[in-house]
């Protein structure tokens, strides 16, 4: 199967767990909280940037609880851009979600990293800057397994937090969802993030913080998605400090899937909270970047995830957040979204 099918084939079966309740209570339990706090902060205001899919249960959700401005009589989400590739996909949003402040059909990475390309929609997406929360719930890998180390999704995060940076924006939040699996793994990426936290490590402070964990060269082979989490959660770190921004890792929660006949593997959320340290206008400042970037590593390598499995252990847990989900599931339902 070629990379193009292979990619499209996980794209379409994500879909379908976006009703999952593993997924749900990360919305619930970690995303919901910085809505509210943003939405105080923002008196109601909260500018979103979602990857949402075909049954934008997120924007749905985050409207039901009060948290995303929404005109009823009008259908109209004033705060809101979505981006969707698939035209199928972004024709019933168009239809079923109402108006929004911008709908874009595209692939995000590729308008990002290759804006020649993707002219009209390269502007539209610029000229919508600066977000209060950036949700990428990504389908795969942020390095796949045939790409270079720096990888066109990565390079489109680092295009974000400099749109960011350059409208502005001091306080803001993102959500990055990625899979974790060893078999489709980028092993040159593995290596280099394994390295430089093996750097890391040489600082009296950060080695304090990571603990009772195996060395970097070991918890890649026996916790690969604790690996990423604190490898990418670093690589944000690294990567604001460059572009204007002091990183703070405010949650993170991991969740085991096993699809037939294919590896098993985990899916890792982070949520960061991105804090300005420098203006746009202003110079880069080497030794404030450093500074920022030292700062995180130690809060990063002591922070633990959320077993969300271990959460969900219970027949009680799980009908409480299957109920708080339901009435956005029916919805959908009455649009004939799902069935």
């Amino acid at each position: 199967m070629s990379s193009f099918e292979e990619i499209e084939r996980r794209r379409k079966r994500a879909k379908s767990t976006y009703k999952d309740v593993k997924k749900h209570y990360v919305r619930e339990a970690g995303w919901l909280p910085v809505f509210r706090r943003c939405a105080r902060e923002r008196h109601g205001e909260v500018r979103y940037l979602t990857l949402c899919g075909k049954d934008a249960i997120d924007v749905r959700y985050f409207r039901s609880k009060g948290v995303l401005p929404f005109d009823e009589g009008q259908r109209i989400y004033r705060t809101v851009t979505f981006i969707e590739k698939d035209a199928q996909d972004y024709a019933i949003i168009a239809e079923t979600l109402g108006t929004t402040r911008l709908g874009i059909k595209g692939d995000l990475e590729e308008i990002l990293v290759n804006p020649e390309e993707n002219a009209d929609n390269s502007r539209k997406l610029r000229d919508s800057f600066p977000y209060d929360i950036i949700n990428l719930d990504f389908t795969g890998e942020v390095v796949r397994e045939d790409d270079p180390p720096y990888s066109q999704t990565i390079r489109a995060i680092e295009r974000i937090i400099e749109f960011q940076n350059a409208a502005n924006s001091q306080v803001w939040h993102m959500f990055l969802t990625f899979r974790a699996c060893p078999q489709t793994s980028n092993h040159e990426a593995d290596d280099e993030l394994r390295g430089m936290m093996e750097e890391n490590l040489q600082n009296d402070q950060a080695r304090a913080a990571y603990g009772v964990r195996p060395a970097p060269g070991e918890l890649v082979r026996a916790q690969y998605a604790e690996f990423l989490r604190i490898g990418v959660a670093k690589f944000l770190a690294s990567s604001a400090s460059h572009r204007g921004y002091a990183c703070t890792l405010e949650g993170s929660y991991t969740y085991p899937r096993n699809p037939p006949g294919e590896p098993p593997y985990h899916i890792v959320k982070l949520i960061v909270e991105f804090t300005a340290i420098r203006a746009a206008a202003n110079l880069p400042n080497a030794r404030r970047a450093m500074a920022a970037y030292e700062g995180s590593v130690p809060q990063i390598f002591g922070s633990q995830p959320v077993d969300v499995y271990a959460q969900l252990a219970t027949v009680a847990a799980q009908r409480r957040v299957q109920n708080d989900l339901q009435p956005v599931l029916d919805e959908l339902q009455e649009q004939h979204i799902i069935e």
